[in-house]
């Protein structure tokens, strides 16, 4: 028998391989991103040298603006934290759009934002302070973990206390 013709004696390993192989030049030939963000539950948004790409790994989506078409980068402090940040795309068209809510990662986004002054100077930031902005959100979380974790650390030696009074006045107590 002629082994050029006959692939029924496959297994499903074996039939799967030129697959995985396929998927892993894709990955390496695959244009690597200038900057990431990673924010959320499987949300990103990637620089590349032409575009600006926000990726929701959840959803199964990723929406690709040209540098060339975005006119400023917005960014607001969140409603209820402000350390969590909304980043808006103002479009040439006119149109704005919510790139990301709720982003945290402001370390990255500087990263970010170094790059994308590098590779389009055009677009216009707001406010133009963005770099003062981001310290001031990361100082905001700062003091908000500090507040938090003092409260804790307060309320557990607030108890402790308590159960030091209380053991006192029980073993001296009249019985």
């Amino acid at each position: 028998m002629s082994d050029t013709g006959d692939t029924g004696d496959q297994g499903p390993d074996e039939a799967e391989q030129p697959d995985e192989a396929t998927e892993d030049a894709a990955e390496t030939t695959e244009e690597q991103p200038l900057a990431r963000v990673r924010y959320g539950l499987g949300k990103e948004l990637q620089l590349f040298p032409d575009s600006l790409v926000i990726l929701r790994r959840e959803e199964f989506a990723a929406d690709r603006f040209e540098l060339a078409h975005i006119r400023r980068v917005i960014l607001t402090p969140g409603d209820p934290n402000p350390s969590k940040l909304i980043l808006m795309l103002e479009l040439d068209d006119g149109n704005t759009i919510i790139a990301a809510e709720g982003m945290s990662s402001v370390a990255d986004f500087r990263t970010l934002l170094g790059k994308l002054r590098e590779v389009a100077p055009q677009i216009e930031t707001d406010p133009p302070d963005m770099d003062a902005q981001l310290g001031q959100a990361l100082d905001i979380r700062r003091r908000s973990l500090l507040g938090c974790y003092g409260s804790i650390a307060a309320a557990c030696i607030l108890a402790y206390v308590l159960y030091l009074v209380l053991a006192y006045f029980g073993a001296h107590a009249v019985h």
